[in-house]
């Protein structure tokens, strides 16, 4: 209950609303990632594929403590210069203005592998060298001023001491959750590189989705389906098996040809939003020809009664075409016997 409320403030707050289902799976990792950045210090490693609800549930349970979500914002050209600037817009809201925050940072983030050192470098001691220049130390001091004062800390009032206290403010309030991915060697390269990727966080590993999670996700995804219950319930199974099988086949495929094909939650995902949409194309087509067979048949009937109509009434005119006929044959008679008349006379 407390997790779809967070859902539910986020959503009503958000600009970009999730579309969660909060799954008993979900629900552990969220409450494992809440429970890491809840403690001073915390910081977490979650390693999963893409699609897997690394991003999503870091954000939902963000919420929960009401803490800011930090995340960089990736442009056509990003490099160390405009990295540095974010990592200090990041770091003066956390200990200067003492807003709790989570620092998402997720592999598809590292246009440089030196990003990462810095990473390295605020999981082990709080702050990056050299990142702030005097004139920087000396804005920082006059933020946390007034803090310092309430919680009776820099009594000599030097640069040096108020600079202490904000990297101990970093500390406290800043927590990192690194999202990436086991594929491949990447991984295991940056974390002989960067040690304190692991030995400063607590990671959690996001495995394969189990049956109910499958379950609950297509229930969830075709609720806004139009169709009997019976069909519904047979679509939902025939989404999981086919997504089961897929699994299945991509294990015999890497035993046999020693080759990864990944079966990602992002695919589950992909398969229920693709039958949605082909069901929908099928179910436009069918309306598009059954109304214009309706609208086919509708214009025949109207035509036939339209003929018989117009039948009847050249039955029921027929008499008077005969009189007339009559009349006309009369007239004509004398019309020329007055012509001949005429011209006897001249």
């Amino acid at each position: 209950m407390m997790a779809n409320n967070a859902l539910e403030q986020y959503n009503g707050i958000s600009d970009k609303p999730m579309n969660l289902v909060l799954f008993n799976f979900a629900i552990e990792h969220l409450l494992r990632i809440a429970r890491i950045i809840r403690q001073p210090n915390g910081h977490c490693l979650l390693v999963g594929v893409g699609g897997s609800g690394r991003q999503s549930l870091t954000k939902l349970a963000s919420k929960i403590p009401d803490y800011d979500v930090f995340q960089i914002e990736i442009k056509k050209v990003y490099r160390m210069q405009e990295w540095r600037e974010d990592i200090k817009i990041l770091m003066k809201g956390v200990g200067g203005k003492g807003m709790p925050t989570s620092f998402l940072f997720t592999d598809n983030s590292i246009k440089e592998e030196a990003f990462l050192e810095d990473i390295n470098n605020i999981l082990n001691t709080g702050e990056v060298p050299n990142i702030f220049t005097a004139e920087d130390k000396v804005e920082l001091a006059d933020m946390v001023r007034q803090a310092s004062k309430e919680e009776n800390r820099c009594p000599g009032g030097t640069p040096a001491e108020f600079f202490a206290y904000f990297v101990e403010r970093c500390k406290k309030y800043l927590h990192i959750v690194l999202c990436f991915s086991p594929i491949g060697d990447a991984l295991r390269k940056r974390i002989l590189n960067f040690p304190s990727l692991v030995n400063c966080t607590t990671i959690d590993w996001f495995s394969e989705w189990p049956a109910d999670a499958l379950q609950n996700v297509a229930e969830s995804f075709l609720a806004d389906v139009p169709m009997d219950d019976e069909v519904k319930l047979n679509c939902t199974e025939m989404v999981q098996i086919f997504h089961t099988i897929t699994s299945e086949t991509s294990a015999k495929f890497l035993r046999d040809l020693k080759r990864h094909y990944y079966v990602t939650p992002t695919s589950y995902l992909e398969l229920i939003t693709t039958f949605k949409t082909l069901l929908n194309e099928k179910r436009t087509h069918v309306t598009q020809q059954k109304d214009r067979y309706k609208n086919g048949y509708e214009t025949l009937i109207t035509t036939e009664q339209k003929v018989g109509q117009m039948r009847e009434y050249l039955e029921d005119l027929q008499p008077k075409l005969v009189v007339k006929a009559e009349e006309v044959g009369q007239q004509t008679g004398i019309v020329e016997k007055e012509a001949s008349e005429a011209e006897v006379v001249a």
